[in-house]
């Protein structure tokens, strides 16, 4: 159908994986790198890992990666799109806006796979954490994932090439020291819970411990955080990029 959502899904996804097939490899390589490192790496600054440390510095790797995949790989590489010309080439195609979307979904989400997919082999190596693979812990990946490159999509496509690198770095820097990602939030005063609950990177952090790891308790309000974020960075990316040039 000419008037069909996914009009020109299948030529966007033949010309994204063209377009970035030097970089896909490479961005799929430095998810693994980054993955081992968090997991290696972190542990050497606790002298005594107890498990519920070991949970959350697993835990924490994974959405780590996930945030960085989204959040800053994904915008800075799309922000660079608005530089070079090919985010108006996009705008000007005869094709569904949601397309062209789902299209980088697609591609981004399938190259930050093998990243996940190694956090939780060296996870399993290094701790020795039983992992519970099911269709929940799989959905909240999944959307997790999509969630954070939308809002790598909403930052590259609303704001300026010069500011979105100072806003990725910003949001990697308070997701890693500042935000019980990687360690329990009572070690926060009580006045932030409110404040990091309103953005999705610690609900996640939470879903993902309780779905993954049997961890917590699974709390939907996280999850309808995360969706929240999800329907409110796809209505942005599709509206910026269906906006008259």
């Amino acid at each position: 159908m000419k008037n069909s959502i996914f009009l020109g899904l299948d030529g966007l996804l033949n010309w994204s994986i063209t377009r970035h097939k030097y970089i896909l490899p490479s961005f799929s390589i430095l998810q693994i790198i980054l993955a081992v490192a968090m997991v290696y790496g972190l542990a050497l600054f606790i002298y005594d890992i107890d498990e519920i440390s070991a949970i959350y510095l697993s835990s924490g790797t994974i959405v780590m990666g996930i945030i960085s995949v989204g959040c800053v790989l994904c915008a800075q590489i799309v922000s660079e799109t608005k530089q070079n010309g090919i985010f108006d080439y996009q705008r000007s195609l005869p094709v569904s806006r949601f397309s062209i979307i789902l299209s980088d979904l697609i591609i981004w989400g399938s190259a930050a796979l093998p990243g996940i997919i190694i956090s939780i082999i060296a996870v399993i190596s290094r701790f020795g954490i039983v992992i519970h693979i099911s269709i929940t812990s799989i959905f909240i990946i999944i959307i997790s994932l999509a969630t954070m490159i939308l809002i790598g999509f909403t930052v590259a496509y609303y704001l300026k090439p010069n500011v979105v690198g100072m806003v990725t770095q910003l949001i990697m820097i308070i997701s890693l020291l500042f935000s019980p990602i990687t360690f329990p939030s009572d070690r926060l005063p009580n006045w932030t819970f409110a404040i990091y609950n309103i953005f999705p990177f610690v609900p996640i952090s939470n879903l993902i411990r309780a779905s993954l790891f049997n961890f917590g308790v699974f709390n939907f309000a996280n999850l309808f955080n995360v969706i929240g974020w999800f329907v409110i960075c796809l209505f942005l990316s599709v509206y910026s990029l269906s906006k008259k040039q």
